[in-house]
């Protein structure tokens, strides 16, 4: 073993104060009083001496580093595919890995066991029923990261891997073997050649799809020794029979195209089960699932205004033209009742955007404006608003949280305005019109009007244009968007903006940039939505049975920040019935976990509830827990990613069946040089309980010694 001192002064300034202790220290015991013989002027020094030094030395913070060999001795990876594609063969396995473990043992290497699946685990050699080929997934690049990880703790030697080479996580195994810098010795389980089977592989189609609208959806169906042969294929949408359909296998690999039209929006569990044949190798991989999102086949607008208008007009005419968009529209009389055609109450509440051209209006109801507000206040409704004439600002005051503007005395009645659009808006998502410049598209714009008011942004709000009249730009905004606390507004603070359209009507290319900013504005407001304050999510869709289902929560407050430590209550129905009811287990900064184990084969739905300041929040959703088909999809032992694997890192490959002898003449493979290790241990002196210790006990020595013998 050796020793390194460590400390921060330059040695040449340690060796100087180090002698000048050295003098001082002599100078101050040479002569006593009363004198003292020559051994306990020696003694008392040396306690002086000592305690200095140590204090040099703990304020250039010493450091004492040892330094050791050790001879590491070599260790043989054992690593086990866990996965359910290896059960059909788990007898054979089990016998083998026994035969490997006690060979090892009794020639006393060290060795280690580990199994994977999705991910890999480290097992006691006693306790092989650990090792019960039920994963749902094979990630056997896993198993190798951890021996990357850990070889320089633990001198690993020696791989072997006794897998069926059929991986569907993480990444291909060949280079991570290669860079482990270990031979593999590979024992392959299975059979090379393709089973007499049929799998579903896989199901394509868009995660998210909008109702009333016809999507295709293609399954890719490998097969094997059931050529030309007739069998049904069948959809099923959340367990209820959609299509069925007879089809003729052909190749070893096609697909069928199904077409989906989903009637209701929400989580969709889409399934597919192809009818069984005689003599397939297993039917657990004839049926797969996927979960879609069913969005609202429209977006939802309702504009609202104080009477007719060319305004309304013009912009519902923009609003028709996007087959994406459904419009409802409310103009009420002054006596209540509404206009024929203008009369869809009903539409207030599934609105997904309210438009108000020039609403509050004086001839409104109390009756209609209190119903619309309650809307905006219950789901946070997005809001563009037109200023004309016809609006009442003292109804309007109702809904000023809602808004990106405050205001304050008319000085005026109307007067005309050019639009004036920064250069640096002109990217902005509502403002851009698609051209390179669209601030100069906006402010070549007809002029508008403007109702003579002063109009202020709100601190949070983002000016968009301001208005100028003549060629002076008047500081004050025209068009401004605001986004806060989960709300998002938009306001035009102009009318007669039809002119921005039928004034350019003659210029075919320009007559477009009206219906443009419409559209903008309603996807800003409707697309770009805040997140609800409580999100729960699982892990995913679809969990293995042997899985443990994971569930993660963020819950924010009205103001978007984390909510710590509350409780948040998980209750599972299946069927409609609540079965199982938790706690989510706070993380920290607003997220929260939750676990569940041993729920059978089934769909499930899960409602999260938690309560903050009296208010409710809540969130749900579906899963379903199956056994898993993905490890049935492929059954064809993966020789050549084995051999390949074997060749690369000088090791070498042998078929489950051949691998006895492979066994019995371990030792002749497996690498044996133990390695040697460096080990370092420092001792930080300066900082250290032991130090004190020291200085006080030789301080103590000296000041007992000296009363003792009654020095001056």
């Amino acid at each position: 073993m050796n020793f390194k001192l460590i400390f921060s002064y330059p040695e040449l300034l340690l060796l100087s104060i180090i002698l000048l202790i050295l003098i001082g220290t002599y100078i101050y015991y040479r002569k006593t009083t009363p004198d003292l013989n020559r051994a306990d002027k020696i003694l008392l020094a040396l306690f002086r001496l000592i305690v200095l030094i140590v204090l040099i030395f703990s304020t250039g913070e010493l450091a004492i580093e040892s330094i050791s060999t050790n001879l590491e001795y070599p260790v043989t990876a054992i690593l086990v595919d866990d996965s359910k594609s290896m059960s059909i063969e788990k007898d054979e396995i089990q016998d083998k890995m026994r035969k490997i473990i006690n060979k090892l043992a009794k020639s006393k290497y060290k060795f280690e066991l580990i199994k994977f699946n999705s991910k890999s685990s480290f097992v006691n050699p006693d306790s092989l029923e650990q090792i019960n080929f039920n994963g749902h997934l094979t990630n056997i690049s896993s198993p190798i990261n951890e021996i990357i990880k850990n070889k320089n703790e633990k001198n690993y030697q020696n791989v072997i891997l006794i897998t069926d080479g059929i991986y569907n996580s993480g990444e291909n195994p060949i280079y991570l073997s290669e860079k482990s810098e270990n031979p593999f010795f590979i024992i392959g389980v299975g059979d090379p050649k393709p089973k007499i089977d049929i799998s579903i592989n896989d199901i394509l189609t868009n995660d998210f799809v909008y109702a009333q609208n016809q999507t295709p959806i293609r399954v890719s169906i490998k097969s094997n020794g059931f050529e030309n042969q007739q069998t049904t294929i069948s959809l099923f949408e959340d367990n209820k029979l959609l299509d069925k359909r007879n089809f003729q296998l052909q190749g070893n690999y096609q697909e069928i195209e199904f077409f989906y039209t989903p009637q209701h929006e929400g989580d969709k569990k889409l399934s597919f089960s192809i009818a069984p044949l005689k003599g397939e190798y297993t039917e657990k991989n004839n049926f797969a699932s996927k979960y879609i999102k069913v969005l609202s086949n429209k977006i939802r607008v309702l504009t609202v205004a104080g009477k007719p208008s060319y305004d309304l007009s013009f912009i519902n005419q923009s609003i028709k033209s996007n087959k994406d968009f459904q419009l409802e529209t409310l103009i009420e009389k002054p006596n209540g009742e509404f206009y024929p055609l203008f009369n869809n109450e009903r539409f207030i509440d599934s609105a997904d955007i309210i438009l108000f051209i020039g609403f509050p209006a004086s001839i409104n109801s109390e009756r209609l404006i209190k119903k619309i507000y309650n809307k905006i206040e219950k789901d946070n409704t997005p809001l563009f608003i037109l200023i004309n004439p016809d609006t009442d600002f003292n109804r309007l005051s109702l809904f000023k949280s809602y808004l990106p503007f405050d205001w304050r005395s008319a000085f005026g009645t109307a007067s005309q305005v050019l639009i004036d659009v920064p250069e640096d808006k002109s990217k902005n998502e509502i403002i851009n019109l698609g051209q390179d410049n669209s601030a100069n598209l906006w402010n070549n714009f007809p002029p508008i009007y403007r109702v003579d008011r002063d109009f202020l942004s709100k601190p949070e709000s983002e000016i968009l244009a301001f208005y100028k009249i003549g060629n002076t730009r008047i500081n004050q905004p025209l068009i401004l968007s605001r986004n806060l606390n989960k709300h998002r507004s938009i306001a035009f603070i102009g009318f007669n903006i039809w002119r921005l359209k039928l004034l350019n009507a003659m210029r075919e290319e320009e007559s477009i940039y009206f219906d443009r900013f419409i559209n903008n504005s309603i996807k800003w407001l409707t697309t770009k939505k805040i997140e609800k304050n409580l999100i729960v999510k699982p892990l995913k869709k679809i969990f293995d049975i042997n899985e443990k289902i994971t569930f993660t929560a963020q819950f924010y407050d009205d103001s978007n920040q984390p909510v710590e430590n509350e409780q948040i209550t998980l209750d599972i129905y299946e069927k409609g019935k609540k079965i199982i009811s938790t706690l989510f287990k706070p993380l920290g900064n607003g997220i929260y976990t939750a676990e569940l184990e041993n729920l059978q084969n089934n769909d499930y739905q899960y409602l999260a509830t938690a309560l903050l300041s009296g208010k409710k929040f809540q969130d749900e959703g579906k899963f379903t827990v199956t056994e898993s088909e993905i490890e049935f999809r492929d059954l064809t032992l993966r020789e050549d990613l084995l051999k390949r694997m074997a060749m690369v890192t000088k090791g070498s490959y042998v078929h489950i069946s051949q691998s006895d002898e492979f066994i019995n003449n371990l030792q002749n493979y497996l690498n044996k040089k133990p390695k040697e290790k460096e080990i370092s241990n420092v001792f930080y002196a300066w900082n250290s309980i032991y130090t004190l210790i020291l200085i006080i006990l030789f301080l103590s020595f000296e000041w007992f010694l000296r009363k003792r013998w009654g020095l001056m």
